[in-house]
């Protein structure tokens, strides 16, 4: 039987779990021309609202650029001419981006698998000094033909990027004059985003406006999680429903992915119950053991057992007596060092004065194996 939940990727359809309100206010500030600086927990689906908000639009058109991992001005020009690629089939928008870059040498090609167009240009061209300035002029051509919604995704791995400083102003600096054309820039760390967007000598200073993506509510995922087990061919009562909610913090990727495993652990016409939850958490540990294991083989002694701290004690208050004790690390400075490197490496969550865990499931792997 088809799997009736999806996570991971980009979801639409059937597996998307209708947000009507903030598909509303996304398309309205996208008819306005409006910047957004989209924000929100790591998995909570900003990329499928936006994109399902966007694709619902008479006439406007997506340059989706996904950004993440990029390390070099190379790297950032050849995604930017990829998501151009596949904005439109029409030849004719295709030409003219080739013509528009010329000096990156791009070719066409077509994708043997989806037959989608797909853009390249020449790794060595994209590196030189103005290769920065002919992509985001092609991008500024092409939203002159009206109706394109630019879409940066993990917008804040720009920092990563030698002179990022320079790159963000040059960016910013043909930006600013596309007044119709509304820039979405998502981003996973807050931290990150906040200093871009928030920083008064960041060139991105109050360019856009902040838009939070928060849970679902928990009512309609509630009706949404029932309807797709029950199109799975296994029932699950509303409360045992809600207490999965719960557990992966209303994130929806790993409500998702929960849900999944709950799903592949049941047999077809059989109601799904709490107790079935260590089994799915099982399946969850062992698709995941390689990547928990690489997330701690690095870190420092105190690292690691601030972070086992912080697995026994959810939501600690970690500069307490009670969590010092706990994690047998008198000095504050330590724990404030090792909670820095966790940030950093996003294994962990910094809300003020709070600390919680990117990943409810690691969360629930360090406390029985690590």
């Amino acid at each position: 039987m088809k799997m009736p939940f999806r996570y991971g990727c980009v979801v639409d359809g059937e597996y998307f779990c209708p947000r009507p309100e903030l598909e509303r206010q996304l398309r309205s500030y996208a008819e306005s021309g409006q910047n957004l600086v989209i924000q929100g927990e790591r998995r909570m689906g900003k990329t499928s609202l936006v994109k399902k908000a966007i694709s619902g639009m008479k006439g406007e058109r997506l340059l989706y650029i996904d950004l993440y991992g990029i390390r070099t001005l190379s790297d950032f020009c050849r995604r930017v001419m990829s998501g151009v690629g596949g904005v439109t089939e029409k030849m004719s928008f295709l030409k003219k981006a080739l013509s528009l870059a010329h000096r990156l040498r791009p070719a066409l090609t077509i994708d043997s698998t989806t037959g989608a167009p797909t853009i390249t240009v020449d790794a060595r061209a994209a590196s030189e000094p103005d290769s920065l300035g002919a992509v985001m002029a092609t991008v500024k051509k092409l939203a002159e033909d009206g109706g394109l919604c630019v879409v940066m995704d993990e917008f804040q791995d720009l920092l990563k990027l030698e002179d990022s400083a320079k790159i963000l102003a040059e960016m910013r600096g043909t930006i600013q004059f596309q007044a119709d054309t509304p820039y979405f820039y998502l981003g996973s760390s807050r931290n990150d985003m906040l200093r871009i967007f928030t920083h008064y000598d960041s060139p991105f200073f109050k360019s856009a406006l902040p838009f939070e993506v928060p849970p679902i509510n928990e009512a309609a995922f509630v009706r949404f999680i029932v309807s797709r087990f029950r199109k799975g061919g296994c029932e699950i009562a509303a409360d045992v429903a809600r207490s999965l909610i719960k557990f992966a913090d209303g994130v929806s990727g790993d409500v998702q992915e929960l849900c999944d495993a709950l799903w592949s652990v049941t047999s077809e016409g059989a109601s799904v119950s709490a107790d079935d939850l260590p089994k799915a958490l099982a399946v969850v540990f062992a698709r995941e053991k390689n990547g928990f294991e690489n997330a701690i083989a690095d870190l420092t002694p105190n690292q690691l057992t601030v972070l086992r701290g912080l697995a026994q004690m959810e939501s600690a208050r970690v500069f307490t007596s009670e969590f010092m004790d706990s994690v047998r690390i008198a000095s504050p400075g330590a724990i404030k060092r090792a909670l820095n490197s966790l940030v950093a490496s996003r294994l962990i969550c910094q809300n003020r004065t709070e600390y919680t865990f990117s990943n409810p499931f690691f969360r629930e792997w360090l406390k029985v194996n690590a």
